[in-house]
C-alpha cells in the first residue's frame, strides 16, 4: 500500500496532494480522460470538512446478518481493525444500504489510533460528534442513531469496491488507489497515476494562482484565460 510510485514514496506524494484542492485535481483526471472519479455529491462530509488524502482501505459490506468467522476465528468487522495501516482511508461500500448506520464511535476510535485519516462510505454513520472530536474525517451518506446489527454486515477486505459518481455511473475504487477529499468532494485517484497527478496538478495551481493575481489587478477574464493554457502540460491517457 506504501510502495514507491515513479520513485517517490506514496506518503509524500499523498502530503502534496492534500494541499491542492480537488477541484484542481478534477480538472487535472478530466484532462487525463479520467473525468469519472469524482463520487456523488450526496456523499459529503458529516463534520468539519478537513481535507485528507491517503491510499484506500476497500471494505464491502452487505445487509443481513454477519457472515461465517474467518479463517483464524475473527469475525470481518473486527479483522477491518487489523487492516488499518498508519496513513490508510477506509472506504466502505454498503451495496446500497441506507438503514443502519455502518460504523459508530468505537470503531472510528479503533481505526483513528491505528493511524487511519479518513472514513469515506456510501452508507451511514452514527456518533458523528465523537468522529468529530477524535479528530476523524468521515464522508456518508447520511447520519442516524440505528445501529446496523442483524441488518447490516462487513464480509470482505481489501478487495475491489464501487461508489457512486456523481457522473451517474459507479466509481470503482481498487485496494491503494488514492482517495483525496476537501470541502468539494471526494476523489479516486488511481495509484499508477498518483505521481502524474500530483505533478500536473501542482502546476495547474501555480497558473491559477497567476490568473487569480491577474483578475485582481482587473484584467479582462477572457484575456487572462487566453495568456494560461492551464492543461497544454498534461498528458492525456488512452486506458486508465
Amino acid at each position: 500500500m506504501h510502495a514507491p510510485v515513479s520513485g517517490q514514496p506514496v506518503e509524500a506524494l499523498c502530503k502534496k496532494l492534500v494541499a491542492l484542492p480537488t477541484a484542481v485535481i478534477s480538472d487535472v483526471l478530466a484532462a487525463m480522460g479520467l473525468a469519472g472519479q469524482v463520487l456523488a455529491s450526496s456523499i459529503r462530509a458529516v463534520g468539519p470538512p478537513n481535507a485528507f488524502a491517503g491510499p484506500a482501505l476497500c471494505l464491502l459490506g452487505r445487509e443481513g446478518d454477519e457472515p461465517a468467522n474467518l479463517p483464524n476465528g475473527s469475525k470481518p468487522v473486527f479483522e477491518t481493525d487489523r487492516r488499518i495501516t498508519p496513513g490508510c482511508v477506509a472506504v466502505i461500500a454498503t451495496g446500497g444500504h441506507k438503514v443502519g448506520a455502518v460504523i459508530g464511535g468505537n470503531v472510528a476510535l479503533s481505526w483513528r489510533l491505528r493511524g487511519c485519516v479518513g472514513v469515506v462510505t456510501d452508507g451511514g454513520i452514527r456518533d458523528a460528534e465523537e468522529c468529530n472530536q477524535m479528530g476523524l474525517p468521515v464522508i456518508a451518506t447520511f447520519v442516524g442513531p440505528m445501529s446496523n446489527k442483524g441488518l447490516w454486515a462487513f464480509c470482505e477486505i481489501d478487495v475491489q469496491i464501487s461508489l457512486p459518481g456523481q457522473r451517474g455511473v459507479l466509481v470503482e475504487v481498487r485496494p491503494g488507489d488514492i482517495i483525496h477529499s476537501d470541502a468539494d468532494g471526494v476523489l479516486v485517484i488511481p495509484a499508477i497515476h498518483l505521481a502524474q497527478v500530483v505533478h500536473d496538478g501542482e502546476i495547474v495551481e501555480q497558473m491559477e494562482a497567476r490568473i487569480r493575481a491577474d483578475l485582481q489587478r482587473g484584467d479582462d477574464r477572457e484575456a487572462v484565460y487566453a495568456r494560461h493554457n492551464r492543461f497544454a502540460h498534461i498528458r492525456k491517457l488512452t486506458q486508465r
